[in-house]
């Protein structure tokens, strides 16, 4: 990634925030300062007859050249833009068994050369970034892969990922979870070994039975911090992270007036509907977001009685909000979002979906600004 890269006429208002923030001196308190949505620009995914998109609740964009590589889990296939929204490329099609092919993939991570793209049933899918498929990954025997998202680089020899340790205390979603039971492995890129387990779970789900432990993180690599969230958790958790472990910083509880609290417990036994039914009523998290050295965005949602249709789902009957936070846990602030956030780019920018109509798919870019 391109560290430390910002609006550089911002440059020296986020070290004075930045400052405030950490120390608490200064003059401009963390109360005084507030965060603004500012956007950038808006792609058009252009889709020709022969390349709708299906469905997709995540995007990756790297910079220096440009691309937007999109998971279509209805198709089952990446499909690569351009920063005019043209595409350039698919990579991977139908298919389990044979070599390329894939599996609702639902998120992709640039990792120098080659893109790790996750796949449902805990397979990971590893393409060369022209497209050449390289093979199939699954953790080490005795892990299990979770979370939407919860992939991430560390290092250049070194992933993060979403992960059950089945040999941990209460690891088994049939049970809560324990002040033991951990959520992120650690691991090589060749998926061999896992070198660290850490991410300890809210008090929230050692206390009831949650079906998924859904888990979402972003990673600074260069700064070695983690920033957690648990899908029916309203925390955020710091984590000082390397190739051995992670160490807890801070856990920060978000406040805002449209979280909506889980009060029962979503044992696994649920069937479908139950498990809808639940899910319409609560707020979810779905994803945090690095926008600063400083800063994340903790992002959740409240679902519309229309979001599940069919088989499927529709990503704009959804209420996004956000909340931006200090690593430090001393300063928090609302933010208003147009839709649901899909991901970051490595200057901060995110990447806000705004329409999901077929051949009219609308991606805004906005940065999170810091002002008096």
């Amino acid at each position: 990634m391109a560290w430390g890269v910002v609006n550089k006429g911002l440059r020296w208002l986020w070290v004075v925030v930045a400052g405030a923030l950490l120390c608490g001196c200064g003059a401009e308190k963390p109360t005084e300062v507030r965060a603004v949505l500012v956007p950038v620009d808006t792609i058009h995914l252009q889709e020709p007859d022969t390349l709708f998109l299906g469905e997709f609740l995540t995007v990756t964009a790297t910079l220096n050249p440009f691309r937007l590589y999109v998971p279509d889990r209805r198709l089952h296939r990446i499909v690569v833009f351009d920063s005019l929204g043209r595409p350039l490329q698919v990579i991977g099609r139908p298919g389990f068994d044979e070599p390329g092919t894939l599996r609702r993939p639902s998120y992709v991570l640039v990792h120098g050369d080659r893109l790790y793209i996750q796949e449902t049933q805990g397979r990971f899918a590893i393409f060369h970034r022209t497209g050449r498929f390289i093979g199939y990954r699954r953790l080490p025997e005795g892990y299990g892969s979770t979370g939407r998202g919860a992939l991430h680089s560390l290092d250049t020899a070194h992933l993060v990922v979403g992960s059950v340790a089945y040999a941990e205390p209460c690891a088994s979603w049939f049970e809560p979870a324990c002040e033991e039971t951990r959520a992120f492995s650690i691991i090589d890129t060749a998926f061999q070994r896992v070198t660290g387990r850490f991410g300890v779970f809210p008090a929230l789900y050692q206390e009831k039975v949650f079906a998924g432990r859904w888990t979402m993180l972003d990673v600074l690599p260069k700064r070695g911090l983690a920033a957690v969230v648990y899908q029916l958790s309203r925390e955020v958790h710091f984590y000082r992270v390397s190739p051995e472990g992670g160490i807890l910083l801070q856990r920060v509880a978000i406040a805002h007036p449209q979280w909506r609290q889980i009060t029962e417990a979503m044992p696994p036994t649920l069937s479908p509907a139950e498990m809808k039914e639940i899910a319409l009523q609560v707020s979810g998290m779905s994803g945090v977001y690095f926008v600063s050295d400083t800063l994340v965005v903790a992002h959740f949602r409240n679902l519309r009685p229309g979001y599940y249709v069919g088989e499927g789902i529709d990503l704009m009957q959804v209420d996004s909000y956000g909340v931006v936070v200090s690593v430090t846990g001393s300063w928090q602030q609302p933010v208003e979002f147009p839709g649901p956030v899909l991901g970051r780019d490595a200057a901060y920018r995110l990447y806000v979906l705004l329409s999901d109509e077929p051949d009219r798919r609308l991606i805004g870019r906005f940065r999170v600004a810091v002002r008096p």
